[in-house]
């Protein structure tokens, strides 16, 4: 299966060979609740007096907080809303569903990439919150997660043609670096074959390898690093940075 990440503000489009989203459960797409739904042999449901809600387990890989979900149906089984709860029964993911259209039809260039990007780039340039420019990284965006027992051991800009570099790099028991740098907006559109495995972040998709976590946001490339961080850790990481960066 190929899936294909649009960022028409940078003129980039990533391509992956994966299974995304088929292995993964996914709280706003209807197949991936229900496929969640019959998979759990203790599935339970509850009458209401606009319904029925049904508790399940869910497979969220690369978070495993993230337990069981509550799917809300109307008395016709139309799907109205979706909770997602951690391990402390605290609700971490809230879809609604105003309407669902099971008879949707597409146009046949519905999913033709040159056009996708036109038109996206199009709304970028209509919205009223258009990026003026590819942000500058003038100084370091730190992690608001660090694991137990680590530290900055050391932070290292370098200059580049457009915009500059920064590695930060933690030592002590659960070491990592952290690499971060401008991103510049490709003259002509390229695709770019991508390996590893795909994940949302909260405005941006982390390409996620073995020991890696790479992602754009905000106009800044985001590279993580390390050998003895376990994903779940390194995930933890990149997201106390993509949730809510701060710098100094």
């Amino acid at each position: 299966m190929c899936v294909i990440v649009l960022t028409p503000t940078l003129n980039k489009s990533f391509k992956f060979q994966s299974k995304w989203p088929y292995n993964n459960s996914q709280s706003y797409l209807l197949q991936s609740v229900l496929d969640d739904m019959k998979k759990d042999d203790k599935l339970s449901m509850k009458k209401t007096s606009k319904g029925y809600v049904f508790t399940s387990t869910v497979n969220y890989k690369n978070n495993k907080r993230l337990t069981h979900q509550e799917v809300t149906f109307d008395k016709n089984l139309n799907i109205q809303k979706v909770m997602v709860y951690d391990d402390e029964e605290n609700a971490q993911i809230k879809v609604n569903f105003k309407s669902v259209d099971m008879k949707a039809k597409f146009k046949d260039n519905y999913f033709v990439l040159e056009e996708n990007m036109e038109t996206l780039a199009e709304q970028n340039e209509k919205s009223e919150e258009t990026q003026e420019e590819i942000r500058t990284l003038e100084e370091a965006i730190y992690p608001m997660y660090l694991p137990e027992g680590t530290y900055l051991e050391n932070e290292k800009t370098v200059e580049l043609d457009e915009g500059s570099r920064i590695i930060l790099t933690f030592a002590g028991e659960n070491p990592f670096m952290l690499v971060e740098e401008n991103v510049v907006k490709s003259d002509e559109m390229e695709v770019i074959p991508t390996s590893g495995e795909l994940d949302i972040f909260a405005d941006a998709v982390a390409i996620i390898g073995d020991s890696s976590v790479n992602w754009i946001s905000d106009g800044i490339e985001y590279y993580l690093v390390s050998s003895d961080l376990s994903q779940t850790e390194l995930l933890n990481v990149a997201k106390s940075i993509s949730s809510m960066p701060i710098t100094k």
